[in-house]
């Protein structure tokens, strides 16, 4: 299983949990609800023995802690409980934390991520939140009818948590590599080391990114630049090849075409209408 620490809390790469339950015989086990009023400490107590858990909040925040590791849950953060862990809750939020306690039973769990913990970013969704209040509701009301529809709900409830993390994941990179864009469009730096900086596919970067905005990494980049461009040249005095060297460009002549293609003028014509002779 590959996880990493990342801020105090162990977070599962999405590809992993999808050859998890794309592997694994799960079967749903049952529920609880239960609220903690706020900033109330709640400890000296284990997860269920030979069981998983999902945590998934309904209201409120809490830091929840597992064998010592701490991690943020709130509303879009679900959180993965092995058997028999230690659990330390500290609420975090002012109002109470009211939380749901899914258990499942892996059937033939070879591969060793049931037996850990770890957070799901899923983001918030109305879809989830109607299957786990479904969920709930059907747990309460006896029969082998209803105990049906609640296996059912909790393999819709685990392939939406899938696609929900993979989406949060696509996005999350879009996001990394915008950030890395703007702290270094200084710098001379490559889509493939953009790549390589998010963990991504080169061209899955590009199809992802295009997906979220519309446009590829290249041209955001230089849409970047040139913004930053042309207020240089708007307010400052620096020569224009200085300022190609400010932002990113080494060939001032280079920096002169890309400009002129993107805004039908030269950056020397651009300055001349708010500097005059």
């Amino acid at each position: 299983m590959k996880v990493y620490k990342k801020k105090d809390a162990m977070t599962i790469q999405t590809n992993e949990l999808i050859k998890y339950f794309a592997n694994t015989t799960i079967q749903y086990v049952d529920l609880f609800v239960t609220s903690l009023g706020a900033k109330v400490h709640d400890h000296n107590r284990n997860t269920a023995p030979r069981l998983n858990g999902l945590v998934v909040t309904l209201s409120g925040s809490a830091d929840f802690s597992l064998n010592g590791e701490v991690y943020a849950l709130h509303k879009g953060v679900i959180l993965h409980a092995g058997p028999t862990m230690e659990i330390d809750i500290l609420v975090t939020s002012e109002e109470p934390w009211r939380y749901t306690v899914i258990h499942y039973e892996a059937m033939n769990g070879t591969n060793s991520i049931h037996k850990g913990h770890f957070e799901i970013d899923t983001g918030q969704h109305n879809k989830m939140d109607y299957l786990v209040q479904q969920l709930i509701h059907y747990e309460k009301i006896p029969g082998d009818l209803n105990r049906l529809k609640c296996k059912s709900l909790f393999l819709q409830l685990i392939e939406l948590i899938v696609v929900c993390a993979k989406m949060q994941t696509s996005n999350n990179v879009v996001d990394q590599a915008i950030t890395f864009m703007t702290e270094h469009y200084t710098s001379q730096i490559s889509i493939a080391e953009i790549a390589e900086e998010v963990g991504c596919d080169r061209r899955r970067l590009a199809y992802l990114f295009d997906k979220q905005t519309g446009m590829s990494p290249i041209q955001f980049l230089t849409e970047f630049r040139l913004k930053h461009a042309k207020e240089l040249l708007r307010t400052t005095s620096i020569p224009i090849k200085d300022i190609a060297e400010l932002v990113g460009y080494q060939d001032a002549f280079y920096f002169c075409r890309v400009f002129k293609k993107q805004y039908d003028q030269t950056p020397t014509n651009y300055r001349k209408q708010f500097f005059s002779d």
